[in-house]
C-alpha cells in the first residue's frame, strides 16, 4: 500500500449533515477526488465488526489495516458504528462511518431500504449508493449479488459471492467435505466426555466454507475494480472506482460474513 486514507479525502473537508441524493449519473461539483494507486490492499477484521454493540465508547469499532506486503498492519482508516443503533441482518446493517487517521471523516453509509445502503462523503454530499441482493435456490440457483453506482454515473460495478468455478467445486467435492466434517464432529466428543468443553469446541471446529470470492466489475468489461479473495482482504485494483465507495463496499460485504 503506497498511500494513506488522508489522501482519500479532499483538503479542509469538514463533516456536515447528509444531503438527499440527487439523480444518479449528475456529479455534483463536490464529486471530485484523488485517484488510488495502481492496488490497494485493504484487510478488515469481521468478528470486530461483529462486536460493534460492546465496543467501547468513544473507541473506534474497527481498524482497517492495509495488507500490502511493504505496509502490511499499518492503519488507513477507522470504522465508527453506533453502539445503540439496531442491527437488521444482511438486509439492514447499522448506518456506520469511515474517518481517516487524523479523524477526518471519510464517509458516512446509511440504510434505504431493505438491502440498499446511500453512501455520502465527508462534506454530506451523496457520492453513490450500494445494494445487495439475496441468493436463491428455486427457481434457479442465484448467489447473492452486490452492486456500486457512483453518483457520478457510468456503467454500475457488480459482484456475486463465489466464482462459477469455485461453485462447480464446491459442488462436485461437496460430499467428502460433509465426511470430514462428521468425522471432526466425532472426534469432538471425546474430550466432551471427559468434559473439557473447550478442547471439544477445538476438535470439532471445522467450516465448510461456502466460495466467497468476488469480483467486482461492470458488466461486459473484463477489468476488475475491486478483487475479495477471502479473509478479510480486498484488492481494490482500479482508479474507476472512488475509493471512499470501496471502503463502504468491503465492510458491507466482509460483515456478510464471508
Amino acid at each position: 500500500m503506497n498511500q494513506s486514507s488522508q489522501e482519500w479525502s479532499s483538503p479542509g473537508q469538514q463533516p456536515g449533515p447528509p444531503q438527499a441524493p440527487g439523480q444518479y449519473g449528475q456529479a455534483p461539483a463536490s464529486a471530485s477526488y484523488p485517484r488510488p494507486a495502481s492496488e490497494t490492499r485493504i484487510e478488515i477484521d469481521s468478528k470486530r465488526l461483529r462486536a460493534y454493540a460492546r465496543t467501547k465508547a468513544g473507541e473506534q469499532t474497527l481498524t482497517v489495516r492495509s495488507a500490502g506486503e511493504e505496509t502490511k498492519g499499518n492503519p488507513l482508516a477507522y470504522v465508527h458504528v453506533p453502539q445503540d443503533e439496531p442491527n437488521g441482518g444482511r438486509q439492514a446493517r447499522p448506518p456506520f462511518t469511515v474517518s481517516g487517521l487524523n479523524a477526518e471523516l471519510l464517509c458516512s453509509v446509511r440504510p434505504s431500504g431493505p438491502g440498499a445502503y446511500e453512501v455520502y462523503g465527508g462534506d454530506g454530499a451523496p457520492i453513490g449508493r450500494i445494494t445487495r441482493q439475496d441468493g436463491r435456490a428455486l427457481p434457479w440457483p442465484r448467489r447473492p449479488r452486490w452492486t456500486v453506482q457512483a453518483v457520478t454515473g457510468g456503467e454500475p460495478f457488480t459482484a456475486k459471492r463465489g466464482t462459477p468455478a469455485g461453485w462447480v467445486l464446491f459442488t462436485v467435492f461437496s460430499p467428502v467435505y460433509l465426511v470430514i466434517w462428521a468425522l471432526g464432529a466425532l472426534q469432538g466428543l471425546v474430550p466432551l466426555l471427559f468434559g473439557d468443553k473447550d478442547e471439544a469446541k477445538k476438535e470439532s471446529a471445522w467450516d465448510l466454507g461456502l466460495p466467497s470470492r468476488a469480483l467486482w466489475r461492470a458488466s461486459g468489461d473484463s477489468e476488475v475494480v475491486v478483487d475479495y479473495r477471502g479473509g478479510g482482504i480486498f484488492h481494490i485494483a482500479s482508479s474507476r472506482l472512488d475509493p471512499r465507495l470501496a471502503y463502504a463496499q468491503s465492510v458491507l460485504h466482509v460483515w456478510d460474513g464471508v
